[in-house]
This record gives C-alpha cells, structure tokens and sequence, in this order.
C-alpha cells in the first residue's frame, strides 16, 4: 500500500480501495478515511447501480474515460476495490497528497 493507504499499484494498474456510501444526497469523492476513499453517490445499493456510479464519480475525478475504471471486488459490500487505468498514477497520487 501508498503512504496514503488507500491504493497500491500493480502491473495492471491502481487498485483504489474504497468505502461505498449509497442514497446520499449528491455524487461525490468525500476524502480518505481508515485506508478507503470515501465516495458517495446519489444511486440506490441495488442491482450494481451504486457500483457503476461510483466508476464513474472516480473516473470523472481522476480525469479518466469510464473504461478506465472497473470493480474488481466487493460488488455487494460497502467496501471495494477498484482497477485503475496506470494512466491516472499522478491523479492518485495527487489525491493522496491531499
């Protein structure tokens, strides 16, 4: 893991942990808290809506195209890894940096 904790990168790319906060009022990236980035949508926690919105929130953060973000684990937890495309390194780490 980063010094930030909250993502590690790999051949593939950047796995970005995240803590998953559906039906809230507005989509938005809240911070990073206990090793997860705090993201929270507007989307319900049903049928992988709150999942794809979230992709999308990150990607749109990280100045990314949609594809460039994908759910590799906990699709029906609150907390997810996410894939990162590499091309978004300085993005994240940015981030990180507050």
């Amino acid at each position: 893991m980063s010094e930030a904790g909250f993502y590690s990168v790999g051949p593939r790319g950047i796995f970005v942990r995240v803590r998953a906060r559906p039906h809230a009022r507005e989509d938005a990236v809240l911070g990073v808290r206990a090793g997860e980035l705090i993201v929270s949508v507007r989307a319900p926690a049903e049928k992988g809506k709150a999942n794809a919105e979230i992709a999308r929130v990150i990607a749109r953060m990280l100045g990314l195209p949609r594809a460039g973000v994908a759910l590799k684990s906990g699709g029906s937890s609150p907390h997810k890894v996410f894939l990162v495309s590499l091309e978004a390194l300085d993005a994240v780490r940015a981030l990180a940096s507050g």
